[in-house]
C-alpha cells in the first residue's frame, strides 16, 4: 500500500458540494437494497478479511467509509473475485479521492455479482454508490456510503425473485495515538430483511508499529434479520501486512466465519510502484463442512498529482 501525504490535486470548488448533494438525494429516496458482502477486495481478503481500522482507498467504501480520510490518496481501482460455492464471480471498479483542499474525501464505485446456485434461478446483481468522509480535528473521521443495488435470482427467505433499491452505511475512525486507529461501521442501516444485505455491524483496530508493518483485528456481527432462524452470527478475524522496500507487499491472516462456521486462513501478495499496484489474495477454509476457496485479484492506479 502506498502511504504518506501527497501533494494536493486541484479539485473544482463545486465537487464537494455536488458530492454532498448527491449523497443527500440518495439517502432521501425510499426502497430496499442488497449488497455483495462476500466480496471484500484483494487486500481485505488477504489480511484475514479484517481492516476496518485501516480502510484506505477502495477499502473505505467496502469496509469503512471514514477510512478514506486516513491518507491523502487519489486512486482508480479494479477488482475481481471468485468463490468456489455456486461458481460465484464478482467484479468492482472505483475511484477514490481524498486529496481535496477542503479535506472532504469522496469515492464512487460500481460492482457486479453473479452465481449459479443449485435448484434456483441464476443470481445476477449490480451495485453502485457514493462514499464521503471528513476528518474532524484530525483525530475523529466520519464517513457515509449511499448505494443502490439491483438483484435478481438466487434464494431469499421471502421467496421474492427480485430486490432493488437504496440503503446506506456509516463509519467512524478514531486515531487513538500515533500508531493505533479504531474503526466502527454499520452496514445496510435501512434494514431490508434480506440475507444478501443484512443489517450488520463491524469494528476493528489497526496497529502500525513501523511505517512498513500493519496489524489488524476485526469483529463482525451479522444480524440477518431476514432469516430469524439463524440469529446473529459473529465473525472474528485478524491479519498483517508488511511492505518490503516499497516494492513488494506480503499479507497473512485468518479467522472464523460466523455465517458458515468455518475456520479459514488467508494470504496475499502485491507488486508496488509509483504508478500503482497489482494485488492477489486467497482465502481457504480449513475447518467445517463443504470447505470453500475465495480468490481475489486487483489493480490499483495512483493518479499523478501536480
Amino acid at each position: 500500500m502506498k502511504r504518506g501525504r501527497r501533494a494536493a490535486v486541484v479539485v473544482p470548488a463545486t465537487l464537494p458540494v455536488a458530492l454532498a448533494a448527491l449523497c443527500a438525494a440518495l439517502l432521501a429516496l425510499p426502497g430496499e437494497a442488497l449488497a455483495f458482502s462476500d466480496f471484500v477486495g484483494s487486500r481485505g481478503l488477504a489480511m484475514g478479511q479484517a481492516g476496518r481500522g485501516d480502510a484506505r482507498g477502495d477499502q473505505g467504501p467496502l469496509w469503512n467509509p471514514a477510512g478514506m480520510s486516513l491518507a491523502r490518496l487519489y486512486t482508480v481501482e479494479g477488482g475481481y473475485g471468485f468463490i468456489t460455492r455456486d461458481g460465484g464471480h464478482a467484479a468492482r471498479v472505483s475511484v477514490v479521492d481524498s486529496t481535496s483542499a477542503s479535506k472532504l474525501a469522496g469515492g464512487l464505485f460500481y460492482g457486479y455479482r453473479t452465481a449459479s446456485p443449485a435448484g434456483v434461478a441464476q443470481l445476477s446483481g449490480h451495485e453502485a454508490g457514493l462514499s464521503l468522509s471528513y476528518p474532524f480535528a484530525e483525530q475523529v473521521l466520519l464517513g457515509v456510503t449511499a448505494k443502490y443495488v439491483n438483484l435478481s435470482g438466487g434464494f431469499e427467505p421471502d421467496m421474492k425473485g427480485d430486490h432493488s433499491g437504496f440503503t446506506a452505511d456509516a463509519g467512524l475512525v478514531v486515531r487513538a495515538g500515533s500508531m493505533v486507529t479504531i474503526g466502527v461501521a454499520g452496514y445496510n442501516l435501512r434494514d431490508l430483511r434480506t440475507v444478501l444485505s443484512p443489517l450488520s455491524l463491524g469494528y476493528g483496530v489497526a496497529l502500525q508499529p513501523t511505517p512498513d508493518l500493519t496489524l489488524v483485528a476485526d469483529g463482525y456481527h451479522d444480524f440477518t434479520t431476514s432469516d430469524p432462524l439463524r440469529g446473529t452470527t459473529i465473525t472474528v478475524s485478524g491479519g498483517a501486512e508488511y511492505v518490503l522496500q516499497r516494492r513488494m507487499v506480503f499479507r497473512l491472516g485468518g479467522g472464523r466465519d460466523g455465517g458458515s462456521e468455518h475456520g479459514f486462513l488467508t494470504a496475499g501478495v502485491a507488486a508496488l510502484s509509483e504508478l500503482g499496484s497489482l494485488d492477489f489474495g486467497i482465502r481457504q477454509d480449513v475447518s467445517g463442512q463443504a470447505k470453500l476457496t475465495f480468490i481475489a485479484a486487483g489493480v490499483r492506479l495512483f493518479v499523478p498529482q501536480p
